[in-house]
């Protein structure tokens, strides 16, 4: 492996410390007062862009045999047309300025949604504070690089802790806890003093650089398939797709024998795990078979933890390694977004 560039100082010391990132919001959101009629809503919508979107997803599909009311990820400038006085509104927004959060914030107040949120300041925290509502305004000490996507074990934890705090995951506590605990030894093959070649991370960043990868997951690890796929785009600056078993397995495999240049483009990652339910795990094994029966690469990538929760956050912290090893391949600096951020001030002027 050939590094081209060398890795911002700050962003190899937030990725390093996911595990801290995680306790810390985990238990300071859980100490914030939670008002009686919360704990009594009917379903919850949590709000969130980008970074700030996918940990929702991670929790959600986490935690999806556990939760006793239904929870939505909306990520657009609406809610849903259920939403009421018996719905719980989560603003998520590491920045605490993004503009879509704000105006379903404003939407949620007019539909007497029972409001909450975190972030790290801004108008959204302005906007909570005015409502009286509870909330969990973190300090990201242990992300010095600034960018949500490498401190997403802020908004992770934040969550998490806002849901046991709501009484809706109280049952899993010890189990979190546990988890973010054992993190850190999960965690070091992946880190920047080991070598290529006991340092899973950077193999497989060698294996996808110059591909289109598809990050395969299922069941618990949903979420996490889409914020790997989320920090290679942005952190690594190169494209990259994330699919789920069972569904790919009723349309993607008849898509995979045209155009051509897919069988020298693609590479299809299968993040594998003992603990998926045994179709499941038939349905991995066949759909890798099916993928190499049209001449594409494959990875097959197994998860070293043993509960659900350590592994999802082992690959919370795999993916942010990779995309950083990605990132230094194609010769580009992870830490700015000049699309996004020239994006957002084409919108300002429109």
């Amino acid at each position: 492996m050939v590094i081209m560039r060398q890795i911002d100082e700050k962003a190899i010391v937030s990725i390093d410390a996911l595990p801290k990132q995680l306790q810390q919001s985990y238990e300071e959101s859980q100490l914030i007062s939670v008002p009686d009629e919360y704990k009594k809503v009917k379903n919850i919508v949590v709000c969130g862009m980008g970074g700030s979107r996918f940990p929702a997803l991670i929790i959600m599909q986490l935690f999806k045999t556990k939760l006793r009311i239904p929870i939505v990820v909306n990520d657009d400038y609406h809610l849903p047309g259920f939403v009421n006085e018996e719905t719980l509104v989560i603003l998520s927004s590491y920045s605490g300025t993004t503009e879509e959060i704000i105006t379903v914030g404003k939407e949620a107040k007019g539909k007497k949604a029972k409001l909450t949120g975190l972030c790290a300041g801004g108008d959204i925290a302005s906007f909570l504070k005015s409502e009286n509502a509870p909330m969990y305004v973190f300090d990201p000490i242990h992300n010095p690089s600034g960018q949500p996507r490498i401190g997403f074990g802020y908004t992770v934890g934040g969550i998490l802790g806002l849901l046991v705090a709501f009484g809706f995951l109280s049952e899993v506590k010890n189990d979190i806890t546990q988890a973010i605990e054992n993190l850190p030894s999960l965690l070091k093959p992946f880190g920047f003093d080991q070598p290529k070649e006991q340092n899973p991370a950077k193999q497989l960043a060698d294996q996808l650089h110059e591909t289109y990868p598809y990050y395969v997951v299922s069941e618990h690890l949903t979420g996490v398939g889409n914020s790997i796929a989320n920090q290679t785009n942005e952190t690594a600056k190169a494209i990259s797709s994330f699919r789920v078993i069972p569904e790919l397995n009723h349309h993607l495999m008849e898509g995979l024998k045209h155009p051509t240049e897919l069988k020298k483009l693609a590479r299809f990652v299968f993040f594998y795990s003992k603990n998926y339910s045994t179709p499941i795990q038939k349905r991995f094994q066949i759909t890798k078979d099916v993928v190499e029966q049209n001449n594409i690469k494959t990875v097959w990538y197994e998860l070293k933890g043993t509960t659900n929760v350590e592994q999802v956050f082992e690959l919370m912290g795999l993916g942010s390694y990779l995309s950083m090893y990605l990132s230094t391949l194609y010769d580009e600096d992870p830490t700015v977004i000049p699309y996004v951020d020239y994006f957002k001030e084409q919108l300002k002027k429109s």
